[in-house]
């Protein structure tokens, strides 16, 4: 399918068609005139493809003007206004969301991206990202050190009756904020952490919150059933 032919009085961008032009180039050139008044030969594929809409003077100017940028946000800043154009950088007053006010120049804003955020918002940034989950003091997190502990730790007191025993912490709640995800609060002053199975791991689908007396009545069930074992043993050992 051909091309829509080129006429005087059609206009590109900025550009209107004044006439073609004879030439020994390959391809039709045309005479064309800016809205500034400046005059220029262009190859009809340059003007259908849009790679050129105004003369360089004008593209220059549409790209240093400062009154598009008044206004605009890059990342937290917001542009005030226009301060002065120095060393062939456009430089201006913005606001950061914090409050913060300081001269930059539009590259670091816009085409190299080096700034978003003042150093303040920038540090805090940091701190929150670096900050883990903040419940280090919380009952729930030693409830969740106390369980690493019998069931990691050899040096524990009641490591014994756990990670002797062959009782894991699954692998997901070796991370606080999975357990915590998993079990919540405490549900009541005073509750414990129970295993249903006190032979099996320490996962979602085998532990509850229980009160400190149904804790010890679920141990007593699994030492009254370790003590049955030994004595069927020594029965068949006679």
């Amino acid at each position: 399918m051909l091309s829509k032919k080129i006429i005087p009085g059609d206009k590109f961008g900025w550009w209107e068609v004044l006439g073609e032009v004879k030439t020994d180039k390959p391809g039709k050139y045309y005479e064309c005139i800016c809205a500034c008044g400046k005059i220029r030969e262009l190859q009809a594929t340059m003007l259908r493809a849009r790679r050129s809409t105004k003369c360089f003077d004008c593209s220059r100017k549409e790209l240093n003007d400062p009154a598009p940028v008044i206004g605009k946000k890059f990342g937290h800043w917001t542009v005030l206004k226009y301060v002065e154009t120095k060393n062939g950088q456009r430089i201006f007053k913005v606001k950061c969301k914090c409050g913060y006010i300081r001269n930059h120049k539009f590259n670091e804003l816009n085409r190299k991206k080096r700034t978003i955020q003042c150093r303040v918002c920038h540090n805090r940034a940091v701190a929150r990202n670096n900050r883990k989950h903040g419940m280090h003091t919380t009952k729930i997190y030693k409830v969740w050190c106390a369980m690493l502990s019998r069931c990691n730790n050899p040096n524990a007191t009641a490591y014994k009756w756990y990670g002797a025993r062959g009782i894991k912490v699954c692998d997901s709640w070796h991370k606080f904020e999975n357990f915590y995800k998993d079990m919540n609060e405490q549900p009541f002053i005073g509750a414990t952490l129970d295993r249903i199975d006190n032979d099996k791991d320490y996962k979602k689908s085998n532990c509850r919150w229980v009160t400190h007396q149904e804790n010890c009545q679920n141990r007593s069930k699994r030492y009254n059933k370790l003590m049955s074992q030994n004595d069927t043993n020594c029965r068949t050992m006679h």
